[in-house]
């Protein structure tokens, strides 16, 4: 696990100020400690040097941090695309089955396909908020296949729609799949070292700056402490989409579950209503 799983944990809004704060404060701390035990002649003579490597490193660093993001961002917009495909796969086999003909053949397929859902709402996902794979929810969907294998279609439509319900079957797992795939792509634990070191390397260059009055070196530093610290919270957060608390819910399958349970609600009361 990355150690941004482990930061994921923190609330988001207390993270991104503890990560803004901390920036800033290496950015001013240090800054104040290095006038103090430098001699500025020495920086003076090596302004324009200092200024020129400072200018050269932000820049690659701006560049390391401007790609990273944009993979992890990339990775991102992959995953709630897979998720939003899968979700509509989910929700046109709940419908398949729902007005399937023959309702005595659909029902144990209903069963095990809500049973299935119910998983992934319970398990599952919760399981991948830490980043750890589900054993009941594969099961469950193998039940799916195995029910549905044994439908018996009686006549030319029936045959037609157990064709389509394979087919958003087939789809589902296939989304499933690499939503269950995604849970890997995170940043790499060493790629971490260079993000963390490039920011220790160029607040120092910061720090080497020549600048006569000192609380503005303070305050330029501290600041560039604070936007460094405002992009490791925005990799920190896209680098897990279903961990923190800005995770990606499972709308599709607490819609499906919310239909089924409105559905037997209006059944009973229903039957309630016959019977009086």
């Amino acid at each position: 696990m990355a150690i941004s799983y482990y930061l994921l944990q923190i609330p988001s809004v207390l993270l991104f100020s503890l990560l803004i704060l901390s920036g800033a404060l290496a950015g001013g701390l240090g800054t104040y400690l290095f006038r103090r035990h430098i001699k500025l002649k020495i920086l003076r003579s090596h302004n324009e040097v200092t200024g020129f490597l400072f200018l050269a490193i932000a820049s690659f660093y701006a560049l390391l941090l401007s790609f990273v993001v944009l993979v992890v961002w990339e990775q991102l917009n992959e995953t709630h695309s897979n998720l939003s495909k899968e979700g509509s796969s989910a929700l046109s086999l709940y419908h398949d089955i729902k007005f399937y003909p023959d309702t005595t053949e659909s029902k144990k397929l209903m069963t095990a396909y809500i049973d299935f859902v119910y998983n992934v709402i319970d398990e599952e996902l919760p399981n991948m908020q830490m980043l750890k794979l589900s054993r009941k929810t594969p099961e469950s969907f193998s039940k799916v296949f195995y029910e549905m294998e044994h439908l018996n279609p009686k006549s030319q439509f029936q045959i037609q729609l157990v064709t389509q319900m394979f087919n958003h079957l087939n789809e589902l797992s296939t989304y499933r799949g690499l939503r269950i795939a995604s849970i890997d792509t995170e940043i790499p634990s060493p790629m971490w070292l260079p993000i963390i070191f490039g920011a220790f390397i160029t607040l120092m260059c910061a720090m080497l700056l020549d600048i006569e009055h000192t609380r503005i070196h303070l305050i330029i530093t501290g600041m560039l402490g604070a936007v460094i610290g405002m992009f490791l919270f925005i990799l920190i957060v896209l680098d897990h989409p279903y961990t923190g608390s800005h995770a990606i819910k499972p709308k599709s399958y607490k819609e499906i579950f919310t239909l089924e349970r409105w559905d037997t609600d209006k059944t009973l009361l229903n039957n309630n209503k016959s019977n009086k």
